[in-house]
Parts: C-alpha cells; structure tokens; sequence
C-alpha cells in the first residue's frame, strides 16, 4: 500500500512541477478516488476484514466522517484567510488516513521488489557505539519522516534543544524510497540539527516498503552500521532493536505481529546480561503493549495488549530495563507498569495528525491479555498530549544525562510555527515512576 502511495505522490509530484497538478487539490480524481478507497479500507480492516478489492472500494465511493471534517476545515482556513492553518490542515491532509495520497494502494506494486538487506552481526561486540561519559542530551522522536511543515517544526524545535544526538524510531513515509529518505528525513534534520549532533534511524515499517534500498542508503550517510545498535557509556546504554526483513513484504504486511529479527535476539539479551549496573534504555518502532488493540489479533478476531513475540524475547529481562520508549501507534502515551517492565512509552506523535474524534487515549474494553497478566495496560492520564480543538500536537522526548542520573522530559508541538513545551517529566534515577 505504501509503495503505491510513494509512486502516486512521485508522479503527482513531477506533474504538479510542471503546473499540471495540486497534489493535495481534492478535485484530482487520483485524489478522489484514493480518498474514497482510503476510507473504506480503513473501516473493513477495523473491522477485521480483509480480501477487500479495489475495483470494489473505488466503486463504493465511501467517506467517513474524519475525512470530510478535514476537507471542511481546509475550505474554512481559505475561507477566512487563516494561512496558518491552512498549512496545518494541508500537512494533516497529507499524512492522515483521508489523505488522498494514502489510497488505493494495493493497485500498483513494484514488481522489482527486492528482499530487505538486512545486517546481521558476526560477534556479539558488533555494532556497540561510544556514548560520552559526560553529559549528553539525547531526543528522540518517532513516526516523524513526512516532510511537511508540521514534521519540520518538530525538527526545528528538537534542533533549539541543542541534543547530543537525536534518534528516530522510524517510519519514513510512504514506503522508504531513497527520495524520500533524502526530502523527508536527511535533508530536514541537515537543515535544523546542529552541526555536531549524531542522528539514527531504526527501522519502521514504512521504512522498508519499498525494499530497504532507501534505509539502507540512509543509514550509510548517517554512518550507522544497522538498523539495531548498541550506545553505551560507564553508567548508560542506549538499545536498539531493527525490524525483521518480514516487514516488508507485501504478503506479510497486514497479518505479521510486529516482531524481531530471531537472530537478532541473542544481541540484544547479551546487552542486557552485560550490562554491569549500567541503566538499559530499549528503542523500538514496535510496542511491546498497546491500550489501543493495533499489535496484531487472535485467532478469535480479539486485539491484543502484548506484543507476543517482543514478550517471549525480553520476558524475564523486562525488570532490568528502565526505559522501553516505542512509536508505531500515533500517540504520546505514558503507561504504568506493566507486565515487569517499569516504564513503557509510545512516542509515536512526531508528525502524523491524530483527530480528537479517535479518542486515542481511551482504552478498549476488549483487549485480549495473557491469563498470566490478567488485566490490559493502563495509560496513565498525566502525560497527555493538549489539542487545538481539531487535532491533538505532536510531541518528541528528551533524555539529559549526567553521570548516573537520567531526567526525561516529554514535549509537545503545536502547529507549524509552535514552540515546544514540557508537559511531563521523569526521573530515571528512581527504580520507580
């Protein structure tokens, strides 16, 4: 789906440079029909269905209500002369689940398709980085590469931070192509970053649609050696797990439960055998639990809370993580403890347009949780993102360390000119939130 969102949006691309086209006009017929298409398939996966046909979305000519909430405030920004908004609502457009670019998706796949150079270790040494053992600052955000001035704001404001390094739990959208790894993520971050910081990327699943060529070619100008890597210092150590080469193929895209690469497994438990009193921060672009049912399904249709495969990996090594931040779901979320591990986040809100409609912090009631657990996850309504009465603002995490000490800071953005600003903040150097 995504590598056809990619070709849509290259062709609508060139055809808008040469003054043919609007890609984000809702009169282009791409645009109508795959909004159309969007919407409807969006509302049959919902439902668990699947097999859903184009040719039959298309002649449906389906809307849901989001999408026309959308259009609507878009013709009222114009309306009244708001540019402000407007932008915001054409970056809204654009990476929402309305957007016309996100439609009719399964139409057209590459067929050149080639399998995901994945990078495997040959020690258990490999791919560990220096982290100083000084102070360092260190952002981290996720589900950011869109490229639109609502993604670029974000960036702008990790860049005032003045971060050590800043890290991304990645989804570069549509699909990864090497166009879009240049014009939604390296160039933006070359523009706003200081010159001195280091950045990665983990791997999403929108990252590797389009084959892993364009993440791969990312990852070498950023000189990181793999989608999982290891930072670590005398007192800290930054863990990072790379999505299996699965994500990407088309026939496993829809029905894999999120999961990790099986050798890449005996890595990461060696990291936190070893980690000799150092506090183990783990990244993933996959949650480990959700409140919001979007992991993967049971064999009865029931949405589960925990990820099984990331559960069976880490399980009796959750207690020994301090931090597990992930993206994925579109959302900043803090979570009590939960299923041994201390401190789970979802930062998943770095650019894509979440409607207060969706009510994402309300859990569902029918969550299917292991019998050994008992109940599902709880969000914890402290940390929560505020909204500008349409859509909630996107957020990016902060972790300052110095020495032993860790302090997170969680931060919100506002529109495409806001300023960041904390609204939950948490000490590491507790064993406890």
């Amino acid at each position: 789906m995504s590598r056809w969102q990619s070709a849509l949006h290259s062709v609508l691309r060139s055809e808008e440079e040469n003054g043919e086209a609007d890609n984000l006009s809702s009169k282009h017929p791409a645009m109508e029909a795959s909004c159309d298409a969007c919407a409807v398939l969006e509302s049959a996966m919902a439902e668990g269905k699947d097999g859903i046909e184009i040719a039959e979305v298309i002649s449906k000519k389906s809307l849901l209500s989001k999408c026309a909430h959308l259009y609507v405030s878009l013709a009222a920004a114009k309306f009244s002369g708001n540019k402000k908004r407007e932008l915001e609502i054409e970056s809204e457009l654009r990476y929402s689940v309305c957007d016309p670019l996100w439609a009719k998706t399964l139409l057209e796949f590459d067929n050149n398709h080639q399998p995901i150079p994945y990078r495997h270790y040959k020690t258990l040494d490999d791919f560990i980085l220096p982290l100083s053992n000084g102070k360092s600052k260190i952002a981290f955000v996720s589900d950011w590469g869109t490229g639109t001035p609502l993604a670029r704001n974000v960036m702008r404001c990790i860049g005032d931070q003045n971060p050590d390094i800043v890290i991304h739990l990645g989804d570069v959208y549509y699909s990864g192509t090497k166009a879009e790894m240049q014009n939604h993520f390296l160039s933006i971050v070359r523009e706003y970053l200081p010159a001195h910081t280091r950045v990665f990327n983990l791997a999403g699943n929108h990252d590797l649609y389009a084959g892993g060529k364009g993440y791969y070619w990312l990852l070498d100008e950023l000189g990181q050696p793999a989608s999982y890597f290891c930072l670590r210092n005398e007192h800290w150590q930054i863990l990072s797990i790379g999505a299996p080469p699965e994500i990407g193929k088309p026939s496993s895209a829809l029905s894999a439960i999120p999961a990790i690469e099986p050798k890449e497994v005996e890595w990461h438990r060696h990291k936190i055998d070893t980690a000799d009193g150092r506090k183990t921060v783990m990244l993933s672009h996959y949650q480990l639990f959700t409140a919001s049912g979007n992991i993967g399904r049971t064999k009865n249709n029931e949405p589960l809370a925990l990820n099984p495969v990331l559960f069976d990996a880490f399980e009796s090594r959750l207690p020994k993580i301090d931090l597990w931040l992930w993206g994925h779901e579109h959302n900043l979320i803090a979570f009590d403890p939960y299923a041994g591990l201390k401190r789970g986040r979802c930062i998943g809100s770095g650019a894509i347009p979440v409607a207060l409609l969706w009510q994402p912090y309300k859990q569902l009631p029918n969550l299917s949780v292991p019998e050994s657990i008992g109940v599902a996850p709880r969000i914890n309504l402290d940390c929560q993102l505020e909204h500008d009465g349409d859509h909630y603002h996107h957020a990016f995490a902060v972790l300052d360390i110095d020495g032993k000490h860790g302090e997170m800071n969680y931060f919100q953005v506002p529109g495409v000119e806001g300023n960041s600003e904390v609204i939950y903040t948490e000490s590491l150097h507790d064993s406890h939130v």
